[in-house]
């Protein structure tokens, strides 16, 4: 089976993609211990996350992740959002950032949701530049101006990504946000205060937010 750097390989139940080391940016401790975290979670007793592996193979990475099928997404209700909720927050519990929560990595299949895409460096170099591995405009303004990714970011991303599948968000809205980052006018509180909430409690705001 080839792999190519960052494309995707699927065969015998499985997504591969190849990361070579000289492409992520970063300490070799912060990489090695975000790999341990993925190659260690509990999926067990949290079901929206999918089994991930991450395999050492000198210059680079092997990335193997199990398939998930995709259903089509209709009237969602607010109870199909909590193992979700609680696969982040155990995410959060042992800090693990995902960086990039929005329609592509979050599958909705006939079991319910599952998170995907989980970067051995949320950190790369991509043609030359050091790009950080988020989708705009789902990013903490904080977080984008310190060039740093953390936790507010995930729980931002969260709350438009209940908004969007519900279809409280539109294009023209993320157009908007794109332009202004102006996530005040939709999360109505300040960035800080939103990233000590728990994922539950976001999930009823957006809630809340799409009865107005």
């Amino acid at each position: 089976m080839k792999i190519r750097s960052k494309i995707p390989v699927i065969s015998n139940g499985f997504l591969y993609k190849k990361y070579y080391k000289s492409k992520l940016f970063g300490s070799d401790l912060y990489i090695r211990e975000r790999i341990l975290k993925i190659n260690s979670f509990d999926y067990k007793n949290n079901a929206s996350l999918v089994y991930t592996k991450i395999i050492d193979f000198g210059c680079y990475y092997l990335y193997m992740q199990s398939i998930v099928d995709i259903k089509k997404i209709a009237k969602i209700e607010k109870d199909e959002f909590i193992d979700l909720c609680d696969s982040l927050e155990y995410l959060d519990e042992i800090k693990f950032v995902h960086g990039d929560l929005n329609r592509k990595n979050i599958i909705y299949t006939k079991y319910g949701f599952r998170i995907v895409d989980y970067e051995p460096s949320i950190n790369q170099v991509i043609d030359g530049i050091n790009k950080l591995m988020v989708t705009p405009p789902y990013i903490s303004n904080i977080d984008l101006n310190n060039k740093c990714i953390t936790v507010r970011t995930d729980k931002i991303g969260f709350y438009y990504f209940v908004l969007r599948v519900n279809k409280h968000l539109t294009s023209d809205d993320v157009v908007m946000l794109s332009r202004n980052r102006d996530h005040y006018s939709f999360i109505k509180m300040n960035e800080l205060e939103f990233e000590n909430i728990s994922y539950r409690d976001i999930l009823y705001l957006a809630y809340e937010h799409m009865c107005f």
